[in-house]
C-alpha cells in the first residue's frame, strides 16, 4: 500500500487529500450500516439510588437469567410481540367494541349540537345521518389502520403506562397518534399510520355523501381533529380511570 510520502513538492499533497477522501467514502456507508443495525442498549436493572430508575422500566429489556430470554418491558409490563390474531381482535375492540361506539356517538353528537352539516337538520332523522357518517369514519379508520399494521409490521395497540406519572401518562397518550411500535421489540418509532388512518374516514365519508359545501376532502381533513380528540380522549381515559393509577415518586 502506497504512503502519502511526497514524491515532488507539487503534487504530494493533493493526492494526499485524494486519497483522504476516497477512503472516507467508502467508510461511511459501512459505519452507517452498522449503526443503524445495533440494537437498542439494554437499561440495567433498577437501582433505588439513581434518579432515573423510577422510569427505566418504560422500555427496557430486563436481564435473562437462568438461561431464559429477556424479557422486554414496555410501559413497565411485558411486552408479547403481536400475532395475527391479536392485532384482529385489536381491530374489532376498538372499531366495533366498546369504546368504537363510544367515539361514534360523542362525535355523532358533536356534529348534532353544531348543526353541522347544515343540510341535515337537528331532528332525529339528522341524527341518525351523522351518526351513520360517524360509524362509518370509525369503520373505515379502524380498517385503514389495520391494513398499515399489517403491511409495516407495526403494532398500534394502545399500551397504558403502568404506575406512570400523569406527565408520562399524557405523554403515552399523545404520543400514540404519531408513533407505532416494532412487532419484534416493542420499540416506539415515529409513524404516519396513526395520522394517515384518521384522515381517511373524514375524507372519504365528506367526498361520497356529505351534503352541500360539505362535500369536500378540506371538510374532511378538517373533521379529522374530532378524531384525533376522542381517539387521545379514550387513552387518557384507560390511562387515568381504567388503569390503575400509581403516582412516581421520581419525575
Amino acid at each position: 500500500m502506497h504512503s502519502c510520502q511526497p514524491n515532488s513538492a507539487s503534487d504530494s499533497r493533493p493526492r494526499c487529500r485524494l486519497a483522504r477522501l476516497a477512503l472516507v467514502a467508502l467508510l461511511l456507508p459501512s459505519i452507517a450500516r452498522l449503526h443503524a443495525e445495533l440494537p437498542d442498549a439494554p437499561v440495567p436493572p433498577q437501582s433505588t439510588s439513581s434518579s432515573s430508575s423510577a422510569q427505566s422500566g418504560l422500555n427496557a429489556h430486563t436481564p435473562a437469567a437462568n438461561n431464559q430470554p429477556a424479557v422486554v418491558m414496555v410501559n413497565r409490563r411485558p411486552y408479547t410481540p403481536p400475532t395475527q390474531h391479536d392485532l384482529i381482535h385489536a381491530y374489532w375492540r376498538d372499531t366495533y367494541g366498546l369504546s368504537g361506539w363510544a367515539n361514534t356517538t360523542i362525535r355523532a353528537s358533536y356534529s348534532q349540537a353544531r348543526g353541522k352539516p347544515s343540510g341535515w337538520g337537528q331532528d332525529w332523522p339528522g341524527f341518525g345521518q351523522r351518526f351513520g357518517s360517524s360509524a362509518a369514519v370509525t369503520s373505515i379508520n379502524g380498517t385503514v389502520r389495520l391494513g398499515m399494521e399489517e403491511l409495516f409490521h407495526e403494532d398500534l395497540r394502545y399500551i397504558p403506562c403502568h404506575g406512570c406519572s400523569a406527565k408520562h401518562k399524557i405523554e403515552n397518550a399523545l404520543l400514540s397518534e404519531i408513533t407505532a411500535r416494532h412487532e419484534s421489540d416493542g420499540h416506539r418509532v415515529f409513524s404516519l399510520t396513526p395520522t394517515i388512518s384518521d384522515f381517511a374516514g373524514p375524507i372519504i365519508v365528506h367526498t361520497a355523501w356529505y351534503p352541500g359545501a360539505s362535500a369536500t376532502p378540506i371538510d374532511g381533513v378538517i373533521s379529522a381533529r374530532i378524531v384525533f380528540a376522542t381517539r387521545i380522549g379514550t387513552h387518557l381515559l384507560r390511562e387515568f380511570v381504567l388503569e390503575r393509577r400509581h403516582k412516581d415518586t421520581h419525575e
